[in-house]
Formats: C-alpha cells, structure tokens, sequence
C-alpha cells in the first residue's frame, strides 16, 4: 500500500509532466475498481478527450483534475499502484486501467487485491467518497501543532497505535510508518494513550513529524519507479526475528485491533516493565 511518504512522492514526480496531457486513449481491465458517480456517464467515454489540470493528495487520496470541471480520485487501499510508462511498455502486473496520453505516455493503475477504489466525480462533488470529509488534521501541514496535537489525544482512551492510525484524527499514517513512529518514541503499539506523560506525548509528536519526514527523503532518495513500494529504509517493520538495529533486542510482532505491529521490546517497554527508552534516529 502507498503510505504518506510514498503519495508524497507519487505527488511530486506527476505534478511537473501530467497537466497539459490529454487523455487520448482509455482502457479498462477491471471495472470492479471504479466508481463513476457522474450521472449517466461512463468511465471510458468521460476521460477520453480530457486534459489533466492539476494533481493533489488529500490524506491517503489522490485527486486528479481535469477540464471540463471532472476529477478523477484514486485511494490505493492495500495493494493498489500507479505507474506512468510509455504506452508500448509492459503493463502493471494486475492491471485495472490505464489512461493513454498525447504524448505516447500512459497512466495506469494496477491492485492485485483490487480492493482500491477509483472514483470519477465532478468538481467538488466529493460526498459520495467514503472517507473523504472525516480525514482529521493533516500531518504535515502547518495545522499539525503540538497544540493540536494534545488537543486530539487528551481524550483518548485506546491504545496508541490506534490513535497513532486513526486518520479522523490525523491524517494519514498507515502500518508501516505507525511502528517506525512508535519505535522512534519508544513507545510500545499498546500503551493506552491515557498512560503517556506530558514528555512521552512530546515524544510520540516528534516521532510523528520526524520519522514522516524522514520517509519522503527516503523516498526520494531511492529513486525508484512509482509502481514500487519502497521499504527498505524501514527499522522494525516487517523485521520480526531481525536484530533491533538500536539495541540488538529481537524485533517481535503483537496483534493491535487486528494489525499485526511490529517492535523492540527493550526499546519499547510494554507498561510496568522495567527499561527505558533509547536515542533512536530515523
């Protein structure tokens, strides 16, 4: 699954070459992803012929505009991935749709689950996207404070990888950077929120704020297609039985509201067990 640093990514590599391409050619494999909320329209006859205006994200979404007031509004889910490649190239592995360009380019989406969604709507007429109006503060705004933050976690009573992973409240972190903030806190998936002092929230802010921004550089840095997923910076997720690479405790997994989490148990003690916190850079 893109995670916020990824859509950063995908973000900032279409934004400069995708405007002003118009889409000259549309086909579709899987329908199952689309969701065409357009009246009478269908999804083939609405894209060909437009013109990409513009390209956002909106928490885990991305929005694609294009003339003639229509927008085009992916949310990858699990599996999903997009790619831009000549026309003539070997297409995604389980390809749903692809949206060939004037310039001999084609857009194309790929979900081997196809559990993503894909939703063609007018301008602004977003209410029929589940998820879309509840997203929380985005995280790398200037509206994610520490005063906002403290604001949102006051009254939290779950644990904190779910509140780490609520994206009602912020928006939006998903699996695998949830452990890499948690890791970078010292904070075990399964402290209750209502545990955490004043220091361990500042923490888990820093945490939050640096260990995103430290994926996007990754990221970036990597430069690899935009089909890929890239994880390979990653300290402790998915790293179960690897040596912690702080401390050298084995990294273990435990259940969090059915995610599997992923950490160090000297670096993240569980509450009521004795050790501390360790300098973790990410």
């Amino acid at each position: 699954m893109p995670e916020l640093p990824d859509l950063v990514h995908l973000v900032k590599a279409l934004a400069p070459v995708l405007p002003g391409r118009t889409v000259t050619r549309v086909t579709v494999r899987e329908p199952i992803v689309l969701r065409v909320l357009v009246p009478g329209a269908s999804f083939t006859a609405a894209l060909e012929g437009r013109t990409f205006t513009g390209i956002e994200r909106h928490g885990p979404f991305l929005r694609f505009e294009l003339d003639g007031g229509l927008e085009l509004i992916v949310h990858h889910m699990l599996t999903g991935r997009m790619q831009l490649a000549p026309a003539a190239a070997k297409p995604l592995p389980h390809l749903c749709f692809s949206l060939d360009l004037d310039d001999g380019g084609s857009l194309r989406y790929g979900d081997e689950r196809r559990m993503g969604k894909v939703y063609l709507v007018r301008e602004g007429s977003r209410e029929g996207i589940p998820g879309w109006r509840e997203q929380g503060v985005d995280i790398l705004s200037p509206a994610f404070t520490r005063e906002a933050f403290e604001r949102l976690i006051e009254s939290r009573r779950d644990q904190v990888r779910v509140f780490v992973m609520d994206q009602s409240a912020m928006s939006a972190v998903g699996n695998a950077y949830a452990d890499e903030i948690l890791f970078a806190a010292g904070i075990h998936p399964k402290t209750p929120c209502s545990r955490l002092t004043e220091d361990r929230r500042g923490r888990l802010y820093e945490a939050i704020r640096g260990v995103i921004a430290w994926g996007v550089d990754e990221v970036e840095r990597a430069g690899r297609p935009l089909e890929d997923k890239v994880r390979d910076h990653v300290k402790v997720r998915n790293r179960l039985g690897e040596p912690c690479p702080v401390c050298g405790t084995t990294i273990r997994r435990v259940g969090v509201l059915g995610y599997d989490s992923f950490f160090c148990p000297r670096c993240q003690p569980a509450e009521g067990s004795l050790g501390g916190k360790r300098a973790i850079p990410w």
